[in-house]
This record gives C-alpha cells, sequence and structure tokens, in this order.
C-alpha cells in the first residue's frame, strides 16, 4: 500500500469520525440487555439496508438452540454483507459483534443517564459502549467507507451481529449452524486496539452441598450444608491455583493467572435461626488455549470426589457438581498466520506499532476457533470499564479501530 493510498483511505475514514460517533450514541439509546436484543438488532438492519448492505435475519425461534432461551420470539441475529452474500470459493472474514449488553444496575451510580447516549468530553457514555456497541460501530463504518470505495479485498467481509452473548452464547451458535464457517474472524470485543492472538477459556458451574436443617439451639442434631461446602470450596480453589502454577505463556505474563477462578454467588440456609440444609456456589473456571474442557471439568470433579471421600454424610447427602451452559474454549492464533500479520500492519499504519496481547475474558472467539478458523480478538474500549456504571468509551479510539480495520483488510491476502 504506497503512501498516498493510505491518506487518502485515512482521510475518509477520518471524515466519518462524527458518523462512527453517532451511530455509536444511537445503538446505546436502543436498550438491549440480554433477551431483549430486538430494538438495537432492528435498528443496525435498518442502518445496513440504508447503505446497500444485503442483510439476513436468523430467527432463534424454531431451531434447536431455543429450548434454555428466553423471550425467544423476538430475537434473531443480524447477518450484513456489505459486498454481497459469499459465492462458492469466496473466502469469507467475519466480524463479529454481540447485539446484548447487561444490566445497567442502578441509575443513581451514572454521571449519564445509562441509555441516554450521551457525548461529552470526547467520549462516547452508556451501557454498552464498550461491551461492544463501540466495536461493531467501528467496523460497520468501516466496512461501509471500503464499500464504498469498491476496494477489491482478497477476503469478503460478513457481520455477524449476535443474541445471547452475556448468558449463553447462543447467537453465534447460531450463526455458525447456518453457514460454512468463515476463513477468518475478528470478535470486536473492547482491548484498548490491542491485537488479542490467545484467550482463555471458561466453564460455568454450580456446586451444591446438602445437609440436616435443625434448630440453632441444637445444631448438633442438624448437618450444616455450609460447613460441607466451604470445604468443597477450598478444594476447587487449590486445583485452580495448581492448575494457575502450571500453565505459562508470553501473552499472559503481565496477569497473576492467565485461567482465572471464581466463585460469583454463594447462598446457604433459609433462617437464621436454622442449620442450613442447603448451600450452593456458583462461578466459573478457566480453560487453557486449546485445552478440552472435558479434560478441565474432570480435574475439578475429581478433586471434589477425593475432598469427600471420608465424609461420613456424603452418602445419604451426596454433593451435586453442575456444568452450566455450554463452554467458552480457549484458543490461540498464530502470530505469523495471514490474520495476524494483516492487522499489525494495520495497527502499524495507524499507531506506528502493534501490541499483542492475551485475553481472559470469555468471548464468542472461541467458537470460530474451536472449528479451525484463524481468530483474532480487536476492539476500542477500557475493558476495566465494561458492566459498570459510567461504562464509556473515547472518540478518538473509535477512529482509530475503524482506521485499522480498513487498512488490515486491505494487506489481507
Amino acid at each position: 500500500m504506497t503512501a498516498e493510498e493510505t491518506h487518502g483511505l485515512d482521510d475518509e475514514i477520518a471524515a466519518r469520525g462524527e458518523a462512527i460517533a453517532a451511530l455509536l450514541a444511537d445503538s446505546v439509546r436502543r436498550p438491549s440487555v440480554t433477551g431483549a436484543e430486538r430494538a438495537v438488532a432492528d435498528f443496525y438492519a435498518d442502518w445496513m439496508r440504508a447503505h446497500g448492505w444485503d442483510v439476513e435475519l436468523q430467527p432463534l425461534s424454531g431451531t434447536g438452540f431455543a429450548a434454555s432461551e428466553e423471550h425467544v420470539g423476538d430475537r434473531a441475529n443480524v447477518i450484513g454483507y456489505p459486498f454481497g452474500r459469499p459465492q462458492p470459493g469466496d473466502r469469507t472474514i467475519v466480524f463479529n459483534g454481540h447485539l446484548d449488553v447487561v444490566p445497567e444496575g442502578d441509575h443513581a451510580a451514572w454521571t449519564h443517564p445509562p441509555f441516554d447516549g450521551v457525548r461529552a468530553d470526547g467520549r462516547v457514555h452508556g451501557r454498552g459502549t464498550v461491551d461492544m456497541k463501540g466495536g461493531i460501530a467501528a467496523a460497520l463504518v468501516a466496512l461501509e467507507v471500503l464499500r464504498e470505495r469498491a476496494e477489491p479485498l482478497r477476503h469478503l467481509p460478513v457481520v455477524h451481529l449476535v443474541i445471547g452473548e452475556e448468558r449463553t452464547g447462543v447467537g453465534t451458535r447460531l450463526a455458525l449452524s447456518l453457514a460454512e464457517p468463515p476463513a477468518a474472524a475478528v470478535v470486536l470485543e473492547p482491548t484498548g486496539n490491542a491485537l488479542v492472538t490467545a484467550c482463555t477459556g471458561l466453564q460455568f458451574f454450580r456446586v451444591e452441598a446438602s445437609g440436616v436443617a435443625a434448630h440453632s439451639s441444637a445444631p448438633w442434631l442438624g448437618i450444616d450444608a455450609l460447613a460441607r461446602l466451604l470445604v468443597l470450596r477450598e478444594t476447587m480453589l487449590a486445583t485452580a491455583a495448581a492448575r494457575s502454577a502450571g500453565f505459562a505463556h508470553p501473552r499472559f505474563a503481565e496477569v497473576p493467572t492467565g485461567i482465572p477462578f471464581n466463585i460469583g454467588l454463594l447462598e446457604a440456609g433459609e433462617y437464621q435461626a436454622s442449620v442450613p440444609a442447603r448451600a450452593r456456589m456458583t462461578g466459573r473456571i478457566g480453560l487453557k488455549p486449546g485445552e478440552d474442557p472435558e479434560d478441565a471439568r474432570a480435574a475439578f470433579a475429581d478433586a471434589l470426589a477425593a475432598a469427600v471421600r471420608d465424609d461420613p454424610h456424603e452418602r445419604e447427602h451426596p454433593h451435586r457438581l453442575e456444568w452450566l451452559g455450554a463452554p467458552y474454549p480457549g484458543w490461540e492464533t498464530s502470530e505469523s498466520g495471514e490474520l495476524a500479520t494483516a492487522f499489525v500492519r494495520g495497527l502499524e499504519l495507524v499507531d506506528g506499532a502493534a501490541e499483542l496481547r492475551g485475553f481472559t475474558a470469555g468471548n464468542d472467539a472461541g467458537q470460530y476457533a474451536a472449528l479451525g478458523v484463524p481468530t483474532l480478538v480487536f476492539g476500542p474500549g477500557d475493558t476495566s470499564l465494561a458492566h459498570t456504571a459510567n461504562e464509556s468509551v473515547a472518540e478518538a479510539e473509535l477512529l482509530r479501530a475503524a482506521r485499522t480495520i480498513t487498512h488490515a483488510l486491505r494487506v489481507l491476502p
């Protein structure tokens, strides 16, 4: 790519900075908490059609993925084809973004209302600006600029805007079931415009311990389910620590562990004056890049079984381990491959250098990588602001992401 070509393309993208920020702000004004994505799905579909894109809707209703989902009849993926639908022999590159956002929480904690899409101080504010409507806005406008220029790209771009990523990943599973795997995929999660070439995965779980209720004046007549659960908690923590100690990867060297373990919910008992007869904890285990999720699940299951082997109450009151939903696989993409090389070059053209890193947040990228698809995570926004009050993204960062995408696509072989 000559300097003149780079500057010409940059000038066109720079002229769309306002359009990117406005598109993001408008999308934030369509609240889309998981299960209620319809308004923003319609918004994006209308935007694509207005710009001459071919659009396909993929309803969740009537599919094999609907059984465990809510509000099935109102939910659909939006698939966009800026250069038309792929033909036999075309190599496609998917840009994946999720339509849903997490709940906004207490409105009083926000400086700006979470769904007003306020633009102030060079930033767009609101729920979903970081995770991940900002990445979607940058990619849509970048692809539209390339479409208008009729760029002769060697990979045909396809956009997957999917439902349900924040809970189950059902939207990406649906999209992949309805088409051949792409030649490459970029998931637009917030990375601060760093290039993620390796990602650890996760599997949600629930562990339940049972006991026997008794009046608190005679607790020795009962079996304390919480005490039994805390033994299981310590076992899982020790198992996770051992797995972390045995995992080393250069892209995760800056974090305490690349395979985080967390218990997010702990519940026990029904009344303050009773020995708890039931207790449970819910959380996540980490999965190494390329690790078979079944191997990780077995490591924790075996450790729990060993921990209660001598518990006299286990026979009549067995613990229960449940794996919740499908795993988010860990994955890794070659940094010398065509996709990573193209995005490194795109970042060099925009910023002078590329930052490569690992990612510990579960996301839909693993679903593409599990099919052997070269996959990256790349997008604007600070991950630490995702899911928080006062979530916001810098408009300048949106523009840098759009510039990077256009340059990367032009040099992708």
